[in-house]
């Protein structure tokens, strides 16, 4: 804590002093640190106890397709009164959507900017996902654009092997990783944190996934600069004909470094 408090009181004035004095710390992990507790950037937080939290922002309609639905839940909770939940009952004629989205650029403040830092638990309950290459289920979808019908989107996908990976990286189809696990694999009826670190900057754009603290994908990222919109809960392949799943606690932040 020495190391820390040290610099604080000789350093803290401006940006550009706290940068110059990090360059003399002891290590980066140290400069990081100092850097964190004097950078305050947006953040969005909700543990989904109200559909008002998502006002402004499109939420997918009960009952979509006649095949999955979603709502808020006490069955399984992190924190507070409510979690939310979306469950398939029935196979699709296109993907299953259950979930409501967070649309930044049409809300006071814009779009988010710069790093973003965002965390969410996720509870998976009965979700089997069909045997072969192109089946999945995805936790988290972050958008490139601002369109309503083509997000463009950044996705933290699960497999059928079981183990969470990055897609459309660094553009739509593509899976190029940088890094990517292949031994720890996602566990069902447990709460996991699920961690996504990303930019959208145009020439040096880049995502970091992590399962409960452990990075599992890494990637290049080609994007426009910011982030518009983004959406967690219920998202699969349309030949899925069951399973729940549960978000809480969700963290979106512009930060200065990934964790």
């Amino acid at each position: 804590m020495k190391s820390v408090v040290r610099p604080l009181t000789i350093c803290i004035g401006s940006l550009g002093l706290i940068l110059n004095c990090t360059n003399n710390g002891t290590n980066d992990s140290e400069a990081a640190a100092l850097l964190a507790l004097v950078f305050s950037g947006r953040e969005f937080r909700t543990s989904f106890e109200a559909v008002s939290e998502f006002d402004g922002s499109y939420i997918v309609p009960q009952n979509y397709q006649s095949a999955a639905s979603h709502d808020l839940s006490s069955e399984r909770l992190i924190s507070g009164n409510f979690s939310h939940k979306g469950w398939i009952y029935s196979a699709a004629g296109d993907s299953h959507r259950a979930y409501p989205t967070v649309q930044f650029h049409k809300l006071d403040g814009g779009s988010f900017r710069g790093l973003v830092y965002m965390e969410l638990y996720v509870y998976l309950q009965d979700v089997t996902i069909p045997t072969g290459s192109g089946h999945w289920f995805s936790f988290i979808t972050v958008a490139r654009r601002t369109e309503d019908a083509f997000w463009d989107g950044v996705l933290v996908n699960l497999g059928y092997e079981g183990i969470v990976h990055l897609m459309h990286v660094p553009t739509v189809g593509k899976k190029e990783w940088s890094f990517q696990i292949t031994d720890l694999y996602f566990p069902q009826n447990q709460w996991v944190k699920l961690g996504l670190c990303l930019s959208m900057d145009e020439n040096n754009g880049f995502a970091r996934a992590y399962q409960d603290g452990v990075l599992v994908s890494a990637a290049p990222v080609s994007g426009f600069g910011s982030i518009p919109q983004v959406h967690y809960g219920l998202y699969a392949h349309q030949d899925m004909n069951q399973g729940i799943v549960y978000n809480d606690d969700l963290l979106i932040k512009e930060v200065l470094v990934c964790p």
